[in-house]
């Protein structure tokens, strides 16, 4: 087996974990790229944080209604014209 994947292997792995528990096999190549991959590591980590705002905004919005400011609607109704 071999113990190398490209970057693009490697992006579909941290999707995959994103919603799955990845296969032990799986794991150790996706850790073994990022280990010497640090384009990886920042995808990863940004993946990580895209997550959690997300999930913060889903128990945000159910908790209370996000309102957005009166400028920024008026300025895009102003674009919209």
């Amino acid at each position: 087996m071999n113990l190398i994947i490209t970057c693009e292997e490697a992006s579909t792995l941290l999707s995959e974990k994103m919603d799955v528990p990845l296969s032990p096999a799986k794991r150790l190549l996706l850790q073994t790229h990022l280990l010497m991959c640090k384009k990886c590591t920042a995808v990863k980590k940004q993946m990580n944080l895209l997550r959690k705002v997300f999930l913060g905004l889903e128990d945000a919005s159910a908790k209370d209604k996000i309102k957005m400011p009166a400028a920024s609607r008026d300025r895009i109704k102003q674009k919209l014209r």
